[in-house]
């Protein structure tokens, strides 16, 4: 299941406390992030360059058919991973991982010419006084949906998961569910937003899995109480796909899920695409949401051009990323043949052990609920006592080899509510920030696992920690802090840097 990854397996250079220098097995906590690519994928895409590399929709030559056939193949591996229904499920793929596929979605379900209209006092009554100047054809759709212009997502969202929704409705049509002390969705909130906004409610989106503290949504249950109000529910997946089994279908269509987001960079085919599945025909329409031009038209003339029937070649104008296509499929379909129930398992010994071993750590605050399997994934933040996040960071990388992130991780609400950020705080950094000192931005440490992380990862983490509690003083003075944050050696040798890929 694990096999072989590129990157694991090698050893990195590190700084000693006594400014030694050494080498250690490189750890890397960092999957949450980006995965590491499996050999296999990696092997795969190289005999596709070799032998059959051409653009796709032709069949004039057999690389160009070989081609064609790889992204149809890729497409359906995508669908068959969460468990899609390709009767009315559509495999949509995005430029830039689940970002993408969520911009997409926010497009589809309020367009660009309902958005002015939705950001007024009353949308519906100003597209009805606007609808002398809109396009017949164009006017019942805008007007039904200028009916549910609300969007219900949570405080616990990645940002690709609220921007677009922001952006799409305005602030004043988004309502943003709060989380537990713990760091649970507080389901109790949510059904009030639902009971308090009812039909106005066009979609709820969450996060599968959060990128933060690992919490696991229960995603059936609030599809349930979405499609009670008449909503849809988009799923965020982007920490969920590659981690936790998904089937958008299994629990019956009143627990279905709408719409998921997947990113192929989390799924083991870093520089890979992502991908929307759902029922997007009734999202889109007969319209294009996406860009036009080469491959999305039956017939073009200087007076008119008609659009393709089938969705996703309507929607996937202009040559793609072929090789970040064909890197996706293969990489769903490697998860299928593992099992996301034995990797599921597999990760669930990991994080757990983790846990617990970093809760033994005096100092060490690890931010979320308490484990169990149902309610965590392999996703833990933690913070030092009286140590700045970026040095932690800092010191695991540059003397453990260690590889994991610090700051918000791009969830800043969701961060702000488990440190307890004061709004008296929030604006006094603010304030630095605009001033080019983030030496004082708030954040945590992330640890994150995947597949092919060990129990003996684990045990360097504890190591390093152990170390840094154990000589806090002689590392803060190992170390000088950079007006962005950044935590670098006093010495700074240069032989902890990486070879450049530029050279």
């Amino acid at each position: 299941m694990r096999g072989e990854y590129l990157g694991l397996g090698r050893s990195d250079p590190i700084v000693k406390l006594d400014g030694t220098l050494g080498e250690r097995r490189r750890v890397y906590l960092d999957s949450a992030a980006t995965t590491l690519m499996a050999r296999d994928i990696y092997d795969t895409l190289t005999r596709y360059l070799e032998t059959s590399c051409a653009n796709s929709h032709t069949h004039a030559h057999r690389a160009g058919r070989a081609t064609t056939h790889a992204i149809d193949k890729a497409r359906l591996a995508v669908g068959s991973l969460v468990g899609y229904d390709p009767a009315i499920d559509s495999v949509l793929f995005s430029g830039n991982g689940a970002t993408g596929a969520l911009n997409y979605l926010s497009r589809a379900l309020f367009p660009p010419e309902l958005r002015h209209y939705l950001k007024t006092k009353d949308p519906l009554g100003s597209v009805r006084q606007a609808s002398a100047f809109i396009e017949p054809r164009r006017l019942a759709r805008l007007l039904l949906l200028a009916e549910r212009p609300l969007v219900v997502t949570t405080v616990m969202e990645h940002h690709s998961n609220l921007l677009p929704w922001v952006q799409a409705v305005g602030r004043a049509n988004c309502r943003f569910v709060e989380v537990t002390d713990q760091g649970l969705l507080d389901l109790a909130d949510l059904r009030r937003v639902l009971e308090n906004e009812g039909s106005r409610v066009r979609l709820v989106t969450v996060a599968g899995v959060s990128n933060v503290t690992g919490v696991k949504n229960p995603i059936h249950e609030i599809a349930a109480l979405a499609h009670a109000v008449g909503a849809e529910l988009a799923v965020d997946a982007a920490q969920m796909g590659a981690h936790v089994p998904l089937a958008l279908h299994a629990h019956g269509e009143a627990e279905a899920i709408d719409y998921v987001a997947l990113s192929g960079h989390k799924m083991y085919a870093p520089g890979s695409r992502g991908a929307l599945v759902g029922k997007l025909s009734r999202a889109v329409g007969a319209q294009c949401v996406g860009d036009v031009g080469g491959g999305m038209v039956e017939s073009v003339s200087i007076d008119d051009y008609v659009l393709k029937d089938d969705l996703t070649a309507r929607e996937e104008a202009g040559t793609p990323n072929i090789p970040g296509t064909i890197g996706l499929g293969l990489a769903a379909a490697r998860l299928l043949e593992a099992g996301l129930d034995q990797i599921e398992a597999h990760e669930a010994a990991i994080t757990e052990h983790a846990l617990e071993a970093l809760s033994s750590i005096e100092g060490v605050t690890v931010y979320g609920p308490s484990w169990t399997r149902e309610r965590r994934a392999g996703v833990i933040s933690f913070n030092v006592q009286g140590l700045p996040h970026g040095l932690v960071a800092a010191f695991l990388n540059d003397s453990h080899a260690i590889a994991v992130r610090n700051e918000c991780f791009c969830a800043h609400p969701y961060v702000k509510r488990l440190l307890g950020v004061t709004d008296a705080e929030e604006a006094r950094y603010l304030s630095e920030m605009a001033e080019g000192e983030r030496r004082n931005v708030p954040g945590m440490v992330r640890a994150s696992f995947g597949m092919y992380s060990l129990l003996d990862d684990v045990q360097a983490l504890v190591d390093g920690l152990r170390e840094l509690t154990r000589e806090r003083e002689r590392v803060a003075l190992a170390y000088r802090s950079l007006p962005n944050g950044d935590y670098v050696r006093v010495d700074a040798p240069h032989e902890l840097d990486l070879p450049p890929v530029f050279s």
